[in-house]
């Protein structure tokens, strides 16, 4: 096997768990894995970090060759893909199922040692995590998002359960959450949530992040002490390069 069990390779599991996918193709043998993402805010990552590490651990040893790139303005997706019947083994090698993802647990390899399990979280954060803020309510007319958090969220609960483990583990304070679907027919998704800026301060400085999209908002929330809702990543770039003031968004909504 020309795949190697390694750092990069437990971190492009966690980013296969999040957005990936190892499909097969009606009428063949062939196989195909994507990774996507938002087109306008993954882009970056997909550009500088993700696309670079697949073809170095994945694509060079297997294929001599560089990954193909899909992207699709109306439907906002951005990321990598990959169409061969040498992919399938080397993935499932690493712990990257075929078919529908269902009840996903960590490969033992990479829950057994913890500089693996650090980059699994990584690469499941950067594409099913989110960082957000949310107002203080306790405090009168406080208009400014405050409160930092960290969400990690999937439909497989076996998957959230053990991620909610790993970080207990790791000495994270975290809690998990159900949310039961709103329509008929569709899943219940669970969340484990890190609240608070010494927690999420902690998930930066240990496990960290290498999407632009997180990063400009821990950076905003760091810098000003809130960051606001709903902002795009090239807005959040120009407010941390003083080109535009945080406030500013606080006073469109009025």
């Amino acid at each position: 096997m020309i795949i190697t069990r390694n750092e990069n390779t437990a971190e492009l599991v966690g980013l296969s768990f999040g957005d990936g996918g190892l499909t097969y193709r009606s009428n063949s043998k062939r196989v195909k894995f994507q990774l996507r993402g938002n087109l306008l805010e993954d882009r970056e990552h997909y550009d500088s970090y993700i696309i670079p590490l697949f073809n170095k651990e994945i694509m060079f040893p297997i294929f001599s060759r560089m990954v193909g790139k899909v992207f699709n303005k109306r439907m906002n997706f951005y990321g990598l893909s990959v169409e061969s019947v040498n992919i399938e083994e080397p993935l499932n090698f690493l712990g990257i199922p075929s078919g529908i993802k269902k009840d996903l647990l960590i490969p033992e390899w990479i829950k057994n040692e913890n500089k693996y399990l650090i980059r699994f979280l990584r690469g499941f954060f950067d594409t099913d995590g989110s960082i957000s803020c949310q107002r203080n309510y306790s405090i009168k007319n406080n208009k400014y998002h405050t409160q930092v958090r960290i969400y990690l969220s999937c439909t497989s609960k076996k998957l959230i359960e053990e991620i909610y483990l790993s970080l207990k583990s790791l000495d994270f304070k975290c809690f998990i959450s159900e949310r039961k679907p709103s329509k008929a027919g569709n899943k219940s998704s669970y969340t484990v949530k890190i609240s608070g800026g010494i927690q999420v301060k902690k998930w930066i400085e240990e496990i960290g992040s290498k999407n632009p999209k997180h990063i400009t908002k821990y950076n905003l929330w760091e810098k000003t002490g809130f960051c606001p809702p709903n902002t795009s990543i090239e807005i959040r770039k120009r407010i941390l390069k003083n080109e535009l003031s945080p406030y500013s968004i606080y006073e469109r909504k009025c």
